[in-house]
């Protein structure tokens, strides 16, 4: 048996209608007045009122950052931190899907030494710019409204480097909240956009985890689950938007392929694919998983067998055959939903880079994402390697 580490967690609340547990929480904390970062679409559907109303029962004050944009830029959690050090709050709210997550984390961090940051992000490094030793003093409470991106559960967040405009890991094992609120109902009638793009970014965690080098006994026990459950749920929530078995499985599913431990290796590619191409997040990981799951045939022969059962495929016992094949239907699955791939989607939106110019444009910036060190065979110590499987991503048509 592997040996494994499991990363410390918040304190996790599952299920439907536990968002009334939020005031209670806070009161736990000691919190008097806190801040609900959120973004405009949260704001309007409802649910910071909803939320709100609970702490100002328990005769907590909040207010509302709700600019929170998608991909959000190292200058928003910057801009997000110098509130809360400078507004008297004594705790952190962060409600919505990653991006909020994300802001919400890295500000709450940043908040909490009197240092000055000017910049997260130090370029090419193995790993995000956030010393061992900075810890975070605001209790910081996070209630994802979509089931995707994990990042309610996640020690670093996902930030836009403004220099740049590509994605970067910033964080340590303070960033990651106190408590994680997870309430299904909070997703219901979600639109099938969403509802599928985050779906794929949970599916893309868990296979990902699966196959790479940080893999474990435990985590590879959650991940085959996580998996199984996003290839049946997704198409009922798909077709069956209020339908709250198939809301509580995929957020299940979103929350378990990331608080269950691995490296998803292939956002190192995803990262920069929606950086430069302008994907949605869960699609630009989805489109890389039949080339995360070819190239890992050989030193994840076994796990790959194991995908195969889940998802209903074949296995003949010959590793590149078998993976070919769970690559394939990974494809045909992504699809059904009517994402392109990554060739498609250039072609449809007018990107003009042919193959080589793609494959010299990302291997730099795939490099930079710590993320890329945990493939098997390494991709990290050899841009040849890098740049053949980015090829690969581009030829999977």
């Amino acid at each position: 048996m592997m040996n494994y580490e499991k990363p410390g967690l918040p304190h996790i609340i599952f299920g439907s209608g536990t968002y009334v547990k939020v005031g209670t929480v806070l009161t736990g904390y000691n919190v008097t007045k806190c801040l609900i970062v959120t973004d405009p679409g949260v704001m309007n559907l409802g649910m910071v009122d909803k939320v709100g109303t609970v702490i100002e029962a328990h005769g907590i004050q909040y207010d509302v950052f709700k600019d929170v944009m998608p991909d959000p830029l190292d200058t928003v959690a910057l801009q997000v931190a110098e509130i809360i050090k400078n507004g008297g709050y004594d705790g952190v709210v962060a409600l919505g899907g990653g991006s909020p997550m994300d802001v919400a984390k890295a500000a709450a961090l940043i908040a909490s030494f009197e240092e000055s940051v000017e910049d997260l992000h130090d370029y090419r490094r193995t790993g995000p710019k956030a010393r061992t030793d900075w810890k975070r003093n605001y209790p910081l409470v996070t209630i994802p409204t979509t089931s995707g991106t994990g990042a309610e559960v996640t020690s670093s967040a996902v930030i836009t480097y403004s220099r740049t405009n590509l994605k970067f890991s910033f964080g340590n094992e303070a960033i990651h909240a106190d408590t994680a609120i997870i309430d299904p109902e909070f997703t219901l009638g979600m639109p099938a956009g969403p509802t599928i793009n985050g779906a794929m970014d949970a599916l893309s965690h868990a296979l990902e985890n699966v196959v790479g080098n940080s893999q474990s006994e435990y985590s590879n026990m959650m991940m085959l689950e996580c998996i199984e459950r996003v290839w049946k749920w997704l198409p009922i929530a798909v077709a069956e938007p209020n339908d709250l078995e198939a809301r509580e499985q995929l957020s299940w599913a979103a929350h378990n392929s990331e608080a269950n431990g691995g490296i998803p290796n292939g956002h190192a590619v995803g990262h920069a694919l929606s950086s430069f191409y302008h994907l949605i997040h869960g699609h630009s990981c989805v489109i890389v998983l039949p080339t995360v799951i070819r190239h890992h045939a050989e030193a994840s022969q076994k796990a790959i067998a194991e995908i195969a059962k889940r998802i209903g495929v074949p296995v003949t016992g010959d590793a590149k055959v078998d993976a070919e094949r769970v690559a394939q239907a990974v494809h045909r699955f992504y699809k059904s939903f009517g994402l392109m791939s990554l060739k498609e989607w250039m072609d449809a939106k007018g990107y003009e880079d042919d193959r080589e110019t793609y494959i010299q444009k990302m291997i730099p910036f795939v490099l930079d994402d710590f993320k890329s060190t945990t493939w098997n065979p390494p991709i990290h110590l050899d841009e040849n390697m890098c740049g053949k499987v980015c090829g690969m991503v581009y030829d999977d048509k």
